[in-house]
């Protein structure tokens, strides 16, 4: 129910935009304006990807620069959603049972269970946080060559960034 009190002039309308593009079959599929949660999938059917070397770029409004890099055999199978907590949202949103550190072992035992079907599975990383985008964030994954393989970003615009863009 609205409240009749409230005058509508002072409310903020915002409008926030995201945006994703992926060379091939590994791509994000979320990324967190919180800097709780970014979110990586494998699209592909039949191949898996080993992401060892492979790092993510995040920069935000509020903070410059950030580098999570893979550790060794870090493979991520055909069909799988890989949820990268930070460190502090995962000590509040995820149960003990399915913490799984940064390991290949970890990940494919959690497949084998799950054969057939799309799999997800929480990482709990050492990153404090993702840091947090409050206007804009940009998002790059790069393979272990230094080559831009998806980029996810998100922008929030007020009501007269939205009028400027029209």
């Amino acid at each position: 129910m609205i409240d009749d009190d409230i005058d509508n002039e002072e409310l903020t309308h915002t409008k926030t935009v995201f945006r994703r593009h992926s060379k091939g079959s590994v791509m994000f599929s979320g990324c967190s304006p919180s800097g709780d949660v970014i979110v990586i999938d494998n699209i592909s059917s039949t191949k898996s990807y080993d992401l060892t070397g492979w790092y993510i770029e995040r920069q935000t409004d509020a903070h410059s620069f950030l580098r999570y890099t893979f550790t060794n055999n870090f493979i991520i199978p055909p069909w799988t959603t890989i949820e990268l907590w930070s460190s502090s949202a995962a000590n509040r949103t995820m149960p003990n049972d399915v913490e799984y550190n940064q390991s290949s072992k970890s990940i494919e035992k959690h497949q084998e269970q799950q054969q057939q079907q799309q799999s997800f599975v929480r990482v709990k990383t050492k990153l404090l946080t993702w840091n947090t985008g409050l206007q804009w964030s940009i998002n790059r994954l790069m393979d272990s060559n230094g080559h831009e393989r998806a980029i996810f970003t998100h922008r929030t615009l007020t009501s007269i960034e939205q009028e400027k863009e029209e």
